[in-house]
């Protein structure tokens, strides 16, 4: 056996010898929604951004399974993050050779590493004996592969920052009165962290600017995505991801694009594709009741993550994009809204059909929701402000105006 791949199995599984990682693991919403199907068959597939947590998921279901009397050598954990060229038949014979018993759970982090990890997993799991919990950073990770090579042979869940509500639990200032002074700073510090659980009780800017280029940005663009896919010149990315740190929101026209940074159309498109595949950037459609006539309009593109703490710019202006683009992604948004004439909504839910505007400002304006409303005939909106609350009626449409902080630890889109 290889003394590397040995010494890693040995480290990264300490309860086969009765010890356990020494770590904080806090409870989270999406470990309760998981731990249901630890006793189905099926694979668990966790995916997301780099840092917000995947790993902390896969110990805490171990520690579920070590506190319920589990055999602590059945349980086998790896990551192939420095591994990548370890086959699959290889690790759990060499896990059973270690533990002196076949693996009956098995997780596996950054699992999308290895080539043809789907068709190793697959057959593995078609052999029978085996739970397979496995992580990944990058949305082709599962989405693809799990239509082609596991379609029906896996659950897949998404690991996002936490929610403002995980925020505060983290905190531990959760059960005060919303606008205690307390809370409106946690949500300073909410929005300058991102959600990240790593920098939770972190409050140097420049340590948290350092932290989201070099663990997350700068290792996804300048080695996964690399290793990934054929790209020449990494840099590149690094530009585009920056046009988009710059400027939340930005609606691209990737010929433009492409005459500014000197490359051809298909590269720009096939690079932000890279970059939302890794969960860097996220793109919304331009809603219309037709989606081949959504699909060919221009698409706004946000940071896969709070932005504040990367911005270059020191205003009000990029502080309220950055807050709408914590927005979009407390709401999964998947549309906005602009017209020739230039009206925009900034979000679209499009079940209920209902318009979101994000206006962290005391004074915001309903004009471009009321002409989206009676365009397409909805009946309610709303308006996500920094203190204003109130409910108005505007020709029969009656929009809700909620603090930023209210909304966010409400149910998503609740109107």
């Amino acid at each position: 056996m290889d003394e590397s791949l040995k010494s890693a199995l040995l480290d990264s599984n300490p309860w086969w010898k009765g010890e356990f990682p020494k770590m904080q693991i806090r409870p989270r919403e999406l470990y309760g929604e998981v731990e249901k199907y630890m006793t189905k068959r099926q694979i668990i597939g966790v995916y997301g951004l780099r840092r917000v947590g995947k790993s902390y998921l896969l110990y805490h279901l171990i520690d579920k399974l070590l506190k319920a009397k589990t055999e602590p050598k059945s349980i086998l954990y790896f990551s192939y993050d420095d591994f990548s060229d370890v086959r699959l038949d290889k690790l759990l014979s060499s896990a059973e050779e270690l533990a002196g018993r076949k693996p009956s759970f098995v997780f596996l982090d950054e699992a999308q590493k290895p080539p043809n990890w789907a068709e190793q997993v697959k057959r593995a799991y078609d052999a029978g004996g085996i739970k397979f919990v496995i992580s990944g950073s990058e949305s082709l990770f599962l989405k693809k592969i799990s239509k082609e090579s596991l379609a029906g042979r896996i659950f897949e869940f998404e690991a996002k920052p936490l929610t403002f509500g995980e925020y505060l639990q983290f905190m531990e200032i959760e059960n005060k009165p919303l606008f205690d002074k307390e809370i409106e700073k946690a949500l300073g510090s909410y929005l300058l962290t991102g959600g990240f659980p790593e920098l939770v009780d972190e409050n140097d800017p420049l340590f948290i600017r350092k932290y989201l280029k070099e663990g997350v940005i700068d290792k996804a663009i300048y080695r996964e995505i690399p290793k990934r896919f054929s790209i020449d010149d990494p840099s590149v990315l690094e530009q585009m991801m920056n046009i988009v740190i710059s400027h939340p929101g930005i609606m691209i026209d990737k010929t433009e694009l492409a005459k500014t940074l000197g490359l051809y159309r298909a590269t720009v498109s096939k690079y932000l594709f890279y970059l939302e595949s890794a969960f860097l950037v996220r793109s919304l459609h331009n809603y219309s009741k037709s989606r081949s006539t959504s699909e060919r309009k221009l698409k706004k593109y946000y940071p896969g993550f709070s932005p504040l703490a990367l911005g270059a710019r020191d205003d009000a202006e990029f502080a309220g994009k950055s807050v709408e683009a914590v927005c979009v992604l407390h709401l999964d948004a998947k549309f906005f809204w602009r017209t020739p004439q230039k009206d925009e909504v900034d979000i679209v839910i499009p079940e209920p059909l209902m318009p979101i505007e994000v206006k962290y400002r005391n004074s915001p304006d309903e004009g471009s929701m009321m002409r989206f409303a009676w365009k397409f005939k909805v009946r309610k909106g709303m308006v996500i402000t920094k203190e204003t609350e109130v409910k108005k009626t505007f020709d029969g449409v009656e929009v809700r105006f909620v603090p930023l902080q209210k909304w966010l630890l409400e149910k998503a889109g609740n109107a």
